[in-house]
């Protein structure tokens, strides 16, 4: 469900010149697309491994292989001997660091599977964004972000280390919900970095806007639209988060047996919404339950609002969909 070429936290009206649904806390954010950057802060959790032994201890635990590179990271899943999700996060490297960004409500997950394995490859983990001095995320999105960067170009979860209003930070390169980068550190090079930033130009935005270009993607997220009770291939992240060609990893059966020899009984969709659908809500066909709505877009998109959720593979799409007082229709995110 997740495609690299859009959307962007900043969305043109038909006549190029006005933002759709971004905004700050307080303000509409108006000008042209071509000039525009938006910071955001993320609520994510971030930890370090350390220990000669990091990566392959993630390579015999996650549904994805490490690249073997010093700078390239990767997507992946932690799951349970059956195959179901306990967590999703991001394996980020710089200079000799392994650093892991995980969903706040998968850091306890992350922390406890990653921790049994941790003793006998010797390896540190540490959580970073619970420190005194403690590291957190910025997001810098949109057109003009390269720009902001010097001309930084980064591949998807491949890193640089920047230095930004004078405070060294770890680059991301971003590819989805929104192209840009992910800048990783302490809070106070960050405060650092978003105040030199802002000075040049870029616009702060609430989580709302991401969360809404999140839905507008399509793109799943632990907590919401991913739980310890789906697998892989009903959140539509099978391309993204998982090597059917590297070694065993815990629940790689399940995954395996689903891909080539079955289905999932539910997938995860995005829908045009009419009316109030809150995210847990049932969706409904014909009085029966088909699924359930897991996020809907804090924002209007031209006009109109989105939300993600699961359909059982019993459900007629072109049939009536109810959740709630809405009436949902299946909006394949745009390609």
């Amino acid at each position: 469900m997740e495609d690299p070429r859009r959307p962007r936290l900043r969305e043109p009206r038909s006549d190029a010149s006005e933002a759709v649904y971004t905004r700050s806390a307080d303000r509409s954010v108006t000008g042209r697309p071509e000039d525009f950057a938006a910071l955001v802060d993320l609520p994510w959790t971030l930890m370090r491994l350390s220990g000669e032994k990091a990566e392959e201890m993630l390579n015999s635990v996650l549904t994805n292989q490490v690249p073997e590179e010093n700078n390239l990271g990767v997507y992946a899943l932690l799951l349970n001997p059956k195959g179901r999700i306990q967590t999703d996060l991001r394996v980020l490297k710089s200079a000799g660091e392994v650093l892991l960004v995980v969903e706040p409500e998968g850091a306890a997950a992350a922390k406890e599977l990653l921790g049994r394995y941790a003793p006998f490859y010797r390896i540190g983990l540490e959580d970073l964004s619970g420190t005194e001095a403690a590291w957190g995320v910025i997001g810098l999105y949109g057109p003009r972000s390269r720009e902001l960067l010097g001309g930084l170009e980064l591949a998807e979860y491949e890193s640089a280390d920047v230095t930004l209003g004078g405070a060294n930070l770890l680059a991301s390169g971003v590819a989805v919900p929104i192209p840009g980068y992910d800048l990783l550190g302490p809070a106070g090079a960050l405060d650092a970095a978003r105040e030199h930033l802002a000075r040049r130009g870029a616009v702060p935005v609430g989580l709302d806007a991401y969360e809404t270009a999140r839905v507008e993607a399509g793109v799943p997220r632990f907590g919401s639209d991913i739980t310890p009770e789906n697998f892989p291939a009903e959140a539509g992240i099978l391309d993204r988060a998982v090597s059917f060609e590297k070694g065993c990893y815990p629940g790689q059966e399940t995954v395996a047996r689903m891909h080539y020899r079955g289905h999932p009984n539910r997938t995860l969709h995005r829908f045009a919404v009419e009316g109030a659908a809150p995210a847990g809500a049932e969706i409904l066909q014909n009085g029966k339950r088909v699924g359930q709505v897991t996020s809907v877009a804090p924002l209007p998109v031209n006009g109109g609002m989105l939300a993600l959720g699961y359909l059982s593979h019993t459900a007629d799409e072109q049939g009536e969909l109810r959740a709630g007082e809405a009436t949902l229709r299946p909006s394949p995110s745009p390609q």
